[in-house]
């Protein structure tokens, strides 16, 4: 990864899509959605690591699962989180064991599919979820399961698709049950039409098709979605179906994989033989690419909420593009019809506030580790952004105890794809913030750890740092020291209020950056003390006393 310059990070346009919930009646809540590029984080303060993810409403639950990419590795399993609001999400664990040897050959290798864009449909004949994935060839490989987030068996068969010739290839996909139908809508690569010295390396377009009852397999004939036959028709991925009123609608975006801004597409019909009609309703997704349309249910009797979600790259450090990556954000769009049944252009606008109505879930995901938390950065409607300056700096993250009684834990988030060092972590207790400005200053040391590098993930997952024996009263100044001692990066997630200034006799929560190797006075009158102040920076992070 890249790394980020501190003065970039923290003097650049700060965004964030976030949410906040408020009820509206026994029966129903609304989300407010901030329009901008963000980070979502389970109730134990992990980044959601899900990526070509989707969330359905299944058995009462928001599901948001999605392939993970903490290993670091072209795949690592499928994730699931639950959420009864869409704001705090209860990480549930892999839908099936990643590790088997079974699983790593189906779901290995390269040009694969890698077990890529799951999709999980309900038979409520037999009372089983289905799941595809995009592994191998022909068509798409199957797991079934009595959970919704967990246990899922691979089976033999494997769901074929109408069109798939020598030399092509199902590839992105997305399946749905639509008034007791299901329905495929998949991406033919075609390689038969190669060669070209630049672009495109080949060919794809989409294909329509439905299923057989027991959602296991396609019925009947493929139906190519071509309304106009240029490049935009015949490059065409990340396919997801939906139905609203009399139409069928594909949301799809350019070929473009894990990039950091794609076109948005609308295809819509009343038929899925056609005829077709075609929109592009944004030229960069809201700096991300589609991933699926939430078909949000209403428990007042009002109408339909149709949630356009999409991985938004270009929050990766030093916007990541065209790789596999767990560091990135995830944007939130309503989408607005018009009379004829067309979706409105969405509205990427920083700032822009947009407001739903959904009914509650059933699940209890709104407690957790982080949550609980004595002190702490915040979790939800933070404007976090990443920022790999870790072997570049050692940072300290203060803040001042808001409780008495025992500290037990201090943690923090990290990314790293492929650490070189260790990460030594203190927690410590000091007097005053001119104790950053004094040579030869030393703090009371409360508890050390070195982090591995195997300990760190390619996603912003929580390091903890357990602690035993420490007091702490109201008031004291307690704080946290990170040094990488490798050479390749580490990224973690800030957020920046300007309106934050550092005052040295009162300021409390402050992040301290020292230049590495920075051990002596600086400057042409060599009075210029190596820390710097932060101002109104500071790191994720949280506290527990009890």
């Amino acid at each position: 990864m890249a790394p980020l310059s501190l003065a970039h990070a923290w003097l650049a346009l700060l965004s964030l899509t976030f949410l906040r919930l408020t009820a509206v009646s026994a029966a129903d809540i609304t989300a407010t959605f901030t329009n901008g590029n963000n980070f979502i984080f389970d109730t134990d303060g992990n980044a959601i690591d899900s990526t070509s993810g989707k969330i359905d409403f299944l058995n009462g639950t928001y599901v948001w699962y999605g392939l993970s990419f903490a290993c670091a590795k072209e795949f690592c399993g499928i994730l699931s989180y639950s959420s009864p609001d869409l704001v705090h999400w209860e990480n549930n664990g892999f839908l099936f064991d990643p590790n088997t040897t079974e699983i790593a050959n189906l779901c290995g290798g390269s040009l694969t599919g890698n077990c890529g864009r799951p999709h999980i449909v309900y038979n409520e004949a037999d009372s089983e979820y289905v799941l595809w994935v995009n592994a191998q060839a022909p068509g798409y490989a199957l797991f079934t399961s009595k959970s919704a987030t967990s246990g899922y068996v691979p089976l033999a068969q494997r769901a074929l698709v109408g069109v798939q010739g020598p030399a092509t290839m199902a590839g992105d996909f997305s399946v749905e049950v639509i008034n007791g139908t299901g329905y495929l809508a998949y991406s033919l690569l075609d390689f038969t039409k190669t060669g070209a010295s630049i672009w495109p390396p080949f060919l794809q377009s989409i294909y329509v098709q439905e299923l057989t009852a027991d959602l296991k397999n396609t019925t009947g004939d493929a139906f190519q979605i071509m309304p106009v036959g240029d490049l935009v028709d015949n490059e065409a991925e990340s396919p997801d179906i939906w139905q609203r009123g009399d139409y069928f609608y594909v949301t799809a975006s350019n070929t473009c994989g894990f990039c950091t801004g794609t076109i948005l597409i609308v295809y819509r019909s009343t038929s899925i033989q056609g005829p077709w009609q075609r929109q592009i309703i944004s030229a960069d997704t809201c700096n991300g690419q589609t991933t699926a349309v939430l078909t949000l249910p209403s428990s007042s009797g009002g109408p339909t909420t149709y949630l356009h979600q999409a991985d938004t790259f270009g929050d990766s450090p030093g916007a990541i593009t065209g790789i596999r990556t767990g560091i990135h954000g995830h944007d939130f769009q309503p989408l607005s019809f018009n009379w004829d049944g067309s979706v409105q252009d969405i509205d990427c606008t920083v700032g822009t506030q947009k407001v739903i109505s959904l009914a509650p879930g059933n699940s209890t995901a709104t407690e957790g580790t982080v949550l609980a938390a004595t002190d702490g950065s915040g979790e939800t409607d933070q404007a976090y952004q990443v920022v790999c300056d870790l072997p570049q700096n050692q940072l300290y993250q203060t803040w001042a105890s808001s409780a008495s009684g025992s500290l037990t834990s201090v943690g923090f988030n990290m990314a790293a794809n492929s650490a070189s060092g260790n990460l030594s972590v203190t927690v410590f207790r000091y007097s005053n913030n001119t104790n950053f400005f004094t040579p030869r200053y030393v703090w009371e040391t409360l508890a050390t750890v070195n982090f591995l590098p195997t300990d760190l993930t390619a996603s912003m997952a929580v390091l903890q740092v357990p602690i035993s024996n420490v007091t702490v009263a109201v008031g004291d100044r307690l704080g946290i020291a990170l040094v990488n001692g490798g050479i390749t990066p580490m990224c973690h997630p800030v957020k920046t209020d300007s309106n934050v200034m550092f005052d040295v006799d009162t300021s409390t929560r402050t992040l301290f950056a020292n230049g590495i190797g920075q051990v002596s006075l600086r400057g042409k009158q060599g009075d210029t003390v190596p820390v710097k102040v932060m101002p109104g920076a500071e790191i994720k992070w949280y506290a527990t006393v009890v």
